[in-house]
């Protein structure tokens, strides 16, 4: 079983994904093989050539690309074109059942087909704001990251569970943990 942790930043996918992994299921996070892709040549050698002043020397300028793809979305579709392929085939190259990947561009990714469950985790936009400034985000950016996202009405159409999170990290943690031992055991 394929199981998607889909929702908003800031509105606790990563947390969910903790307590899947606890419970010692496989788990995968779209960013952290996008995190992988930056340090590979090849990626990077097409990121330069679509984003030349977004690579320095053979590295990746993560806070321009960042700033560019977050301001114009004619250069975060091309991004999406770049990273989403990859990203899909490294989630399909693992054969670990159960699976749990947290997907934060479900719908962008064309992804949702490879998964048997698709759990939205959403938070309303005021307390998914405090907790992203929190993190260090400044409140503008913050705002901006969340404008150019898929809204939630539109997650919750491929959505098959949904987790409110709208208590404490304890409280979610249970309701997870709760979710995936039905769902995995």
């Amino acid at each position: 079983m394929k199981i998607a942790v889909i929702g908003g930043i800031g509105a606790g996918k990563s947390e969910v994904l903790g307590a899947a992994r606890e419970l010692g299921i496989t788990c995968l996070s779209a960013d952290e093989i996008n995190a992988e892709l930056l340090k590979d040549p090849d990626y990077i050698a097409a990121l330069e050539k679509r984003f030349p002043d977004c690579v320095v020397c053979g590295v990746v300028d993560k806070p321009r690309l960042s700033a560019l793809v977050f301001s114009d979305k004619k250069s975060r579709l091309d991004l999406n074109a770049l990273a989403h392929p990859r990203i899909a085939r490294r989630i399909e190259e693992c054969t670990a059942d159960p699976l749990v990947v947290e997907l934060p561009l479900a719908l962008e990714s064309g992804m949702t087909d490879m998964f048997d469950e698709m759990i939205l985790v959403t938070a309303p936009r005021r307390v998914r704001l405090r907790r992203l400034c929190a993190r260090g985000l400044a409140l503008p950016r913050a705002k901006a990251v969340m404008r150019v996202q898929v809204p939630v009405f539109m997650l919750r159409r491929v959505a098959t569970r949904t987790i409110e999170n709208t208590g404490s990290k304890e409280e979610l943690h249970s309701a997870a943990t709760d979710l995936f031992r039905l769902l995995c055991e």
